[in-house]
C-alpha cells in the first residue's frame, strides 16, 4: 500500500532528526510517532517507536538531522524555514522527489523530553495526501 510506504518514509526519514536540539541531554532516547491521514479515516497505523542514542554533537543543532530524509522518493530536500529559540524548533522542509514531500513542524524541547507536531503533504497515487503526526520523546538513560 502506497500510504504505508509514505508513512514509513516520514517515520524513518524524519523521526531520528527530531531528537536534536541544544536543550536535550545526550543519551538513550525513546521516540514515538503517531500518524493519521485525515482524508483516510480507516488508515490508523500503530504508533511507531524508535530508540536512538544521541551524542553531544547531535544535541546541539535542531536542524542537523531534520534534513537527512534521504530515503528513495524524498530526494532534493531543502529547508525553507528553520528557527530555534528558547527550546522550540520550527521548521519547513520541501523535497523535490517523486512524492513532492512538504513537511512543516514545531517541536518543544526540554533536557529529558520533547513533544511536537509534524504536518506532511505528499503525492500519493497522483493525489495530495496530508499526514498529521504527533511526536514525543523521552531520555531513558545513557547509551
Amino acid at each position: 500500500m502506497k500510504k504505508t510506504g509514505i508513512f514509513l518514509l516520514l517515520v524513518v526519514g524524519a523521526t531520528p532528526s527530531l531528537a536534536t536540539a541544544g536543550d536535550l541531554t545526550p543519551g538513550l532516547w525513546e521516540i514515538t510517532m503517531e500518524s493519521r491521514a485525515p482524508t483516510e479515516t480507516g488508515w490508523q497505523p500503530t504508533p511507531f517507536n524508535l530508540t536512538q542514542c544521541l551524542t553531544a554533537s547531535d544535541a546541539k543543532d535542531p536542524s542537523r538531522l531534520v534534513g537527512s530524509i534521504s530515503t528513495s522518493g524524498a530526494s532534493g530536500c531543502n529547508f525553507t524555514e528553520k528557527t530555534y529559540s528558547g527550546g522550540s524548533f520550527r521548521f519547513a522542509l520541501d523535497c523535490a522527489g517523486s512524492f513532492g514531500l512538504k513537511t512543516r513542524g514545531t517541536m518543544t524541547f526540554g533536557a529529558n523530553s520533547f513533544v511536537g507536531t509534524i504536518i506532511a503533504t505528499g503525492n500519493v497515487s497522483g493525489q495530495a495526501t496530508e499526514f498529521q503526526n504527533r511526536v514525543s520523546g523521552k531520555r531513558v538513560g545513557g547509551c
